[in-house]
């Protein structure tokens, strides 16, 4: 009896040793090949997990069979995945991980078409790459959170019932801000202060921000500056489901698929985000609309041949949008005291095609295509005795380009020509004139890039823009990169503007379009515009496991006669001013990593006046003071624990008034167990809104519909969801 135990128990214990591995290997720097002490590695999944000795060494037991992700983690470097298949069949001697350092610094910009690193464009790009995953976490269905991670951006509302918004860059209003989609302009015109509500974060995986007047690159359009949005390419197999809840009634499904073939790849990107009608002042009016939008991006990538590659990408893309009286939205009829209503029901088709053809090693030729149909409704019910208005149209718009590019060493040699149209045809409704808007843009554009010995970098562009039946726009640009040493560098950069004349801004939104005249093309001009921006950026590694990067920044815009719109008694129309807008002042970035920690604080002053007939005043809803910044402690495979703040100083308001100065601050936190991502996100937790300093209902019809927004209206807010990796 006794023998038969004893072979049960060492049975047992076999087949035990076989269910648990070891992994064992020496963690060391990539580029040094030095041993690496402290470094962190876990099993993804489970508590399992050890850190590297003084010989580099780690080692980890217990390990049961089967596929498994371990995870390395040390601050300062990349977070690194390595997936094997326990038991091991061979041995694993070493693991290098790689400087985040010099990760950023071999991020390739595209937007100055340069396609060079980071670390060597003389022109000052700032990049987001991991911070996209956060802000999908914060809400999967726009990108309004994202682009609020850079100091100087702002996300203005335009809307207090409907939530439209825009972007502003330094002071300037959102109608300044020029938005890309992989070096496409699909954005602006009547779609304007609906894009960033309809484009998602989820298949990005960098954003670049060019601020300054950037004309020269795209066009017009970008006086305050550009936002590149650059989506992922199908470089790996990945499958996410995304599933996003909120206490005041979002419901969010997104799905985002990636995979590639020998010679084909693909990306699918599919949304369908629903919100219900939200009142949190309880004043009888939505301050979250009622929203249903469904999205889907396709894209393609054919590899033909070492040489010629082929993207066919397009965006899909319906949503309804409304918001006002929440008896009317909850389908009670129309009263002379319940009627305020605003509905945007839209629809946008876009295609992109790139086809990209190296002629040699040196040298590549690229052709770029795009179509956007736009398609939009909007219905405002003013007041009572009025009844409702409605403004609709279709908004057609194509973007070709042709280009060819020659680097030899480190100098880069980029022309091209391209053809931008944009066509709008309002619906006719109410047989008045129609006010519609058509453009066609012939432009040539060359940029240089060259180095002066190994510390200085220079890149000088120019382009020249006809706007057909209109005038000839020159549009210089320079700027220039000091290599001080490897770790203190200086970049000064300069250029002009310009932005073709429309009635599309946040001040004819704010009427519905109603009674805004269309634009007199005998007397009204294109904006233009010049500035210049330069800054100081400090990298400092305080030992293994602390870092410091630091950049300072100084800005400033000038823009000539710049449109406004007046009041001619019964009716409004843009005109150009008498005048200037000029906005200058600085930004300080500061990054501070401490073992699994990372602090980032960042501050701007902003000074943004009108000088309009021979009166000065403060541009309105520009804050002189913003600071934000947040503190992030990640483990990788485990958590990912992170709170946020931001202060915004009093901003003048269009009636003169000044608002309070005020705090806002948020917190998120994510865990993480096999191929499973829990995640619960808190913004503005204090509940600071801007109905407890003031009522929205304004005059003349005691509605929102003329209140301009300074704060949040929301006010607390809780969503939570689960990412799931297929």
């Amino acid at each position: 009896m006794t023998k038969y135990i004893l072979h049960f128990f060492m049975l047992f214990t076999v087949q035990k040793a076989i269910c648990q591995n070891m992994f064992k290997t020496i963690i060391k720097d990539s580029i040094k090949n030095e041993i690496m002490i402290g470094v962190f590695a876990g099993i993804k999944g489970t508590t399992l997990g050890a850190i590297s000795k003084e010989n580099g060494e780690i080692l980890i037991n217990n390990i049961p069979n089967g596929k498994q992700t371990v995870i390395f983690s040390f601050l300062g470097y990349k977070n690194s995945e390595l997936e094997l298949e326990f038991p091991l069949k061979k041995e694993i001697p070493f693991v290098h991980l790689y400087e985040v350092s010099d990760e950023l610094e071999e991020i390739i910009v595209q937007g100055t078409r340069s396609n060079k690193s980071i670390s060597t464009i003389p022109t000052r790009v700032e990049v987001l790459t991991e911070e996209i995953d956060e802000a999908a976490t914060m809400d999967p269905s726009k990108i309004a959170h994202l682009l609020t991670h850079s100091t100087g951006v702002q996300v203005q509302q335009t809307s207090a019932t409907s939530n439209t918004s825009n972007v502003r860059i330094q002071g300037l209003d959102g109608r300044y801000t020029q938005i890309l989609k992989d070096g496409f302009p699909l954005y602006g015109g009547f779609s304007g202060s609906l894009s960033i509500m309809q484009i998602p974060p989820l298949d990005l995986r960098q954003v670049e921000y060019i601020k300054g007047s950037a004309s020269t690159l795209y066009g017009g359009g970008a006086i305050s500056g550009l936002i590149n949005l650059i989506s992922k390419e199908p470089t790996s197999e990945e499958t996410i489901l995304h599933l996003n809840g909120s206490h005041i009634g979002a419901f969010d499904v997104n799905m985002f698929t990636s995979k590639k073939y020998e010679k084909i790849g693909f990306t699918l990107l599919a949304q369908r985000n629903i919100h219900r009608a939200f009142d949190a002042d309880k004043d009888g009016f939505s301050d979250m609309p009622q929203l249903e939008k469904y999205n889907v991006n396709p894209k393609f990538v054919f590899y033909i041949n070492n040489k010629t590659n082929l993207n066919i990408g397009g965006t899909f893309t319906t949503e309804k949008r409304q918001g006002g009286d929440m008896k009317l939205l909850n389908s009670e009829a129309i009263s002379a005291k319940n009627f305020y209503k605003e509905r945007n029901e839209i629809s946008r088709i876009t295609t992109q095609t790139k086809l990209s053809h190296k002629f040699a090693e040196n040298q590549t030729f690229e052709f770029r295509n795009s179509f956007n149909i736009f398609d939009r409704t909007l219905l405002i019910v003013p007041s009572f005795i009025d009844g409702d208005y409605k403004f609709a149209g279709m908004q057609l718009s194509s973007f070709s380009e042709l280009s060819y590019v020659i680097k030899q060493n480190k100098n880069i040699f980029i022309t091209g020509l391209n053809f931008y149209t944009d066509n709008f045809r309002e619906i006719p409704l109410y047989g008045i004139n129609l006010r519609n808007e058509d453009r066609k843009t012939l432009g040539a554009f060359a940029n240089y890039t060259f180095d002066l010995g190994e510390k200085v970098s220079i890149e000088s562009g120019l382009r020249g823009d006809y706007v057909l039946s209109d005038k000839f726009y020159f549009l210089p640009r320079t700027s220039v990169l000091l290599k001080w040493t490897n770790r203190l560098s200086t970049r000064i950069g300069g250029g002009m503007g310009y932005r073709n004349a429309s009635i599309f801004s946040q001040e004819a939104e704010l009427f519905g379009f109603k009674n805004v005249l269309a634009l007199n093309r005998n007397t009204t001009q294109s904006e233009r515009s010049f500035g210049g921006n330069a800054d100081i950026g400090y990298k400092l590694p305080l030992g293994d496991r602390m870092f410091i990067n630091f950049n300072q920044m100084f800005f400033y815009t000038h823009l000539n006669n710049p449109l406004v719109l007046q009041n001619n008694g019964s009716s409004y129309e843009f005109v150009n001013t008498f005048g200037y807008t000029k906005s200058m002042g600085t930004e300080t970035f500061f990054k501070f990593g401490f073992y699994d920690f990372v602090l980032f604080v960042g501050y701007t002053y902003t000074d943004a006046t009108n000088h309009f007939n021979n009166t000065k005043s403060n541009v309105t809803l520009t804050p002189k003071h913003s600071l934000k910044g947040d503190l992030l402690y990640a483990l990788p495979g485990k958590w990912r624990i992170g709170v946020d703040y931001e202060f915004k100083s009093s901003q003048i308001l269009s009636n003169g008034n000044q608002t309070p100065s005020f705090w806002t601050y948020g917190a998120v936190i994510e865990h993480y167990y096999k191929n499973f991502t829990f995640f619960g996100n808190v913004e503005n937790f204090f509940d600071y809104r801007q109905t407890r300093q003031e009522s929205l209902l304004s005059k003349p019809n005691n509605t929102p519909q003329f209140t301009e927004v300074w704060a949040p209206l929301d006010g607390f807010v809780f969503n939570f969801g689960v990412k799931i990796k297929l």
